[in-house]
């Protein structure tokens, strides 16, 4: 019985067939992609029939017209080629996915049998406390890039008033600080402030600026036009301090003037407090008393005082704060606060 040897019939791809032709002109793929502008990569993907690599199908066509125009091949014979192959390896593709759906649908779905050990009861903490740590600086990021809150209740917008002070009222961060015309203010543990300006004859600026705890800052900023008179302000002044028949008892007369930045001035006269609050440049105050007037500066260097009709000169020449200064019909200006001290020790001693 005669034996038959099985012989393998190999068909050559479009791939194969480019490589041959391109061998036996003795060309290089670099010279090729050089001349035809098609890379070197895309050649090299040509002749190993990785079509699915390559762009769509339209770079394809042009890819391959190109390479077979150069090696002198007919460019009809060899789109057919490929049109061929290429249906080839999209029914085999398709006929795989089929069979992996078939496989996905076979497959029962089953969970995985969790045994909790002291391990993962360990690992779920340390994960829970990451969490937690990244959820708090998310919110402190968040609280460090924002501006502070801050709400001015009154006045609202630009105004004009007929008075020498006004109240300045608002609320910011619990934590946060206010400043009016760069002096601080005081804000209680809801957030509030209030504070009453001294204003200069004319329109006077106020920005009202409030710094959160990361030191960022809000600002609001409105006119404010004073139209008084300085001898109507006395007047106002003297009712207040309950000032009576000026020639037939003499009594104090002591005016305040702000210089270049706004100062925090409290005025006691006869022991009430008639000024409490941040008076602006340019602002004029006059308080007339029948015992004393006591003067306590937050900056003594911006702070005139005339006693009278004397001119004594700012509290001091150094941007100190200065407290109790005490005027009666009687001084000039001086300490009295001081000399009450004395005055005081020295009545110890002698009851010593």
């Amino acid at each position: 019985m005669m034996e038959f040897k099985k012989k393998k019939v190999k068909s050559q791809t479009l791939g194969e067939k480019l490589k041959q032709v391109r061998e036996k002109a003795n060309v290089s793929l670099s010279e090729i992609a050089k001349n035809t502008k098609i890379r070197k990569l895309y050649l090299e993907m040509l002749e190993s029939g990785r079509f699915d690599k390559l762009p769509p199908d339209v770079y394809v066509k042009g890819f391959l017209n190109g390479y077979a125009e150069y090696l002198g091949i007919e460019p009809a014979d060899v789109m057919k080629l490929y049109e061929k192959e290429r249906g080839i390896q999209r029914s085999m593709k398709k006929t795989r996915n089929e069979d992996q759906s078939i496989v996905k649908k076979n497959r029962k779905f089953e969970l995985p049998a969790i045994v909790f050990t002291p391990k993962i009861f360990t690992g779920i903490f340390f994960a829970s406390l990451v969490l937690l740590g990244g959820i708090y600086f998310y919110r402190e990021v968040g609280e460090f890039s924002k501006a502070p809150r801050l709400v001015i209740l009154q006045p609202t917008s630009d105004i004009s008033i007929d008075v020498s002070s006004i109240e300045v009222i608002g609320i910011t961060d619990k934590e946060g600080k206010i400043r009016i015309n760069g002096q601080p203010v005081f804000v209680n543990d809801k957030g509030e402030f209030k504070e009453t300006l001294s204003l200069q004859s004319g329109v006077n600026e106020i920005e009202v600026k409030a710094i959160n705890r990361f030191s960022n800052e809000e600002a609001k900023r409105f006119n404010v036009s004073a139209n008084y008179e300085t001898d109507i302000a006395k007047e106002e002044v003297g009712s207040v301090m309950g000032a009576q028949d000026k020639q037939e008892e003499e009594t104090v007369r002591l005016e305040i003037k702000i210089k270049d930045f706004p100062t925090w001035v409290l005025v006691t006269v006869d022991g009430k407090n008639i000024q409490n609050g941040t008076m602006l440049p340019g602002a004029i105050q006059i308080f007339e008393g029948q015992e004393k007037i006591s003067v306590t500066a937050g900056r003594a260097d911006q702070v005139f005082v005339k006693l009278g009709e004397k001119d004594l000169g700012s509290l001091s020449e150094d941007p100190v704060v200065i407290r109790d200064i005490v005027f009666t019909p009687e001084s000039e200006g001086i300490l009295l606060q001081e000399d009450e001290k004395n005055e005081k020790q020295e009545s110890e001693v002698d009851n010593i």
